[in-house]
């Protein structure tokens, strides 16, 4: 089969490699579509403390599926070859507190396609499971969504990026009525944006500086895009002055009740909590920049205030499942967020057209 196989960083290349067989207690997908995401491009350019070379990249994964484990099913029934699924990208032990409690993305022993096993940017995916997954709450049907035969393979693998945002809004308890401010209009920006509206958010705030971007959140989304300005540190300008301004004015002074960091550019610090009303809460959903991995907030005024810091990393095969049926049942619109379509011969086309930012997202499709 041909795979996209990164040897180390900044060295991404097309190869043939032997088809993988179908693994025991698992399945084997011939892939359709594969994502390419901000962390794709993060371990193409400087590597992932998760990785593991050479790798085969690509956790945003719709194929069908090729042969699979007669012992295996799905939703409660019995999987088949040639039934087109969405891929949850995580491979939970089933037994430890985190997979009992439902938050199997917490597992202690979780691994990752594209990150410690082989990924979805090739024709063929392996898909392993531990012998102790194989039982009515923690097997397979965990990791496969089936779909409808007549869907895009493409839009589906929105779902797991869609299905993290989901996870964030469930840790920031994004409401009804909510003011939301969502740092960054990426592709994840985007979905939170449009999750946002269908969790009752009352108005949700919007920091992008890309024009093309803005253009699309303006004409998908009820989003207010607010100014950011592209300072320089160096320099002593202030990139966040004018969002602040505007944000500070939209609600009055109030602040916002909930604030999503859909980039990486943005420090958690105090600055960003007095952006907060009280009872507010801040969700840390993109990796902080090195160098801004600690900062000092005023512990006296979250508790007076009753403020919140939550994390959110990656999402559950629960949020997975959910994210799938919103998007089959039209619930998030999302097509839009697709920019650019490239087979697997061109993925350096995918990667450099996301790495750009000249649109939102790019997925690698089979030919």
């Amino acid at each position: 089969m041909k795979a996209a196989v990164l040897k180390r960083p900044k060295n991404l290349a097309l190869m043939d490699l032997p088809r993988p067989r179908c693994p025991p207690g698992g399945a084997l997908i011939r892939v359709e579509a594969c994502a390419v995401c901000g962390t794709d491009i993060k371990m193409l350019d400087q590597g992932h403390r998760d990785l593991c070379y050479p790798r085969i990249l690509g956790h945003e994964v719709v194929g069908r599926i090729e042969e699979i484990d007669r012992k295996v099913q799905a939703d409660g029934r019995q999987s088949r070859a040639g039934e087109l699924v969405q891929v949850w990208p995580g491979i939970a032990c089933g037994h430890c507190h985190a997979c009992f409690q439902g938050a199997d993305n917490r597992c202690r022993d979780m691994k990752i396609i594209g990150f410690n096993i082989d990924g979805g940017f090739a024709e063929y995916l392996a898909l392993p499971l531990p012998a102790q997954s194989l039982s009515e709450h923690f097997g397979i049907s965990t990791a496969l969504n089936p779909l409808p035969e007549e869907v895009d393979p493409a839009l589906f693998t929105l779902a797991e990026p869609l299905a993290c945002c989901i996870n964030g809004q469930e840790q920031a308890r994004v409401g009804e009525g909510d003011s939301v401010l969502i740092w960054g209009g990426g592709p994840i920006g985007a979905l939170h944006a449009l999750l946002a509206e269908m969790r009752g958010a009352g108005e949700i705030l919007l920091a992008e500086r890309l024009p093309g971007r803005i253009r699309e959140i303006k004409r998908h989304t009820s989003a207010q895009v607010i100014g950011w300005f592209s300072g320089n540190r160096e320099e002593g300008q202030d990139p966040f002055e004018e969002a602040e301004r505007t944000i500070l004015s939209e609600t009055d002074g109030r602040g916002v009740d909930v604030i999503l960091t859909a980039t990486p550019e943005v420090k958690i610090d105090q600055r960003q909590m007095r952006l907060l009303a009280p009872g507010g809460r801040i969700c840390i959903f993109s990796g902080p920049q090195p160098g801004d991995y600690e900062g000092m907030i005023d512990l006296r005024s979250m508790h007076y205030l009753e403020q919140t810091i939550t994390g959110a990393y990656g999402c559950s095969s629960r949020q997975n499942r959910m994210a799938a049926s919103l998007l089959e049942s039209g619930g998030i619109r999302a097509n839009w967020i697709i920019t650019k379509r490239a087979d697997l011969a061109r993925i350096s086309d995918a990667f450099e057209h996301s790495s750009r930012r000249a649109g939102l997202k790019s997925v690698v499709c089979a030919v």
